[in-house]
């Protein structure tokens, strides 16, 4: 792989020893790349940003005294950053010592990529099918009911007919860590600041689409520590399902 920066952000609110974990593997594993490392904590109840700090002293960190939201806490790093390759990382994902260089590797062999992710990973090592298509009404209820029809909807929302063990292009790929060109990134200015939570990275790989393609790289892999908040309490499928309508009223709407 080429020597070139690469960087990568990870915003931080609940969870710490997830999120400890998280950037240990990541730090671990980046050790020979040159890479920055950015820690955005979005005014954590348990203060996680000044915790990481006492134990990792490589990452800038950025301590925000609001909760900006996922999008938003992401955006703070665009005018800090240089590289030729941005990482999106959420302090659930395990990283091994392949997963920087796959990546960047597949960008390279890629040139009309504009953003993509790796094959995510239960712990268990099962597969989690991230690479969807996109978001319908339908499907956002089907994640919820998985019987009869809707489970037919869901699975072909999750891409389930696709053969992930080799690389496609994507509709969507998943915030909890995918790669964009940092050109790209900063072209259409990061997230949109509409979404506080949820399909922010739906909308940005259609932003990203502008310029070029979505891939899922099934070469590369991450373990994803998912704790399904929207499948545990009523809260979450509700802040889940406003971010869906902002979605559908800036890129149409599908049932």
């Amino acid at each position: 792989m080429q020597n070139y920066n690469i960087s990568a952000s990870i915003v931080v609110y609940n969870s710490p020893d997830d999120a400890h974990k998280t950037v240990e593997t990541v730090l671990e594993h980046t050790q020979n790349l040159d890479f920055d490392l950015y820690v955005i904590d979005n005014a954590s109840p348990e203060k996680i940003g000044e915790k990481l700090m006492a134990d990792f002293d490589k990452p800038h960190y950025i301590l925000l005294e609001e909760n900006l939201g996922f999008g938003k806490g992401h955006n703070q790093v665009l005018d800090k950053i240089s590289s030729k390759y941005h990482f999106i990382i959420n302090p659930d994902i395990i990283i091994n010592e392949n997963t920087i260089a796959d990546m960047c590797r597949f960008m390279d062999e890629h040139p009309d990529c504009a953003i993509c992710c790796p094959k995510v990973l239960n712990p268990d090592g099962s597969i989690q099918y991230i690479a969807k298509r996109r978001p319908t009404l339908s499907a956002l209820l089907s994640r919820r009911i998985h019987k009869g029809p809707f489970k037919k909807i869901e699975d072909r929302y999750l891409a389930m007919d696709m053969d992930h063990s080799k690389s496609f292009e994507t509709e969507f790929c998943t915030g909890c860590f995918s790669v964009l060109r940092t050109d790209v990134f900063r072209k259409i200015k990061g997230f949109d600041p509409q979404y506080f939570l949820y399909f922010e990275d739906a909308d940005i790989t259609m932003e990203a689409k502008k310029h070029g393609k979505a891939y899922y790289n099934a070469d590369a892999t991450v373990v994803h520590l998912w704790h399904r908040e929207t499948a545990k309490s009523f809260k979450p499928f509700m802040l889940q399902l406003r971010s869906m309508f902002v979605y559908m009223k800036k890129w149409g709407y599908k049932l």
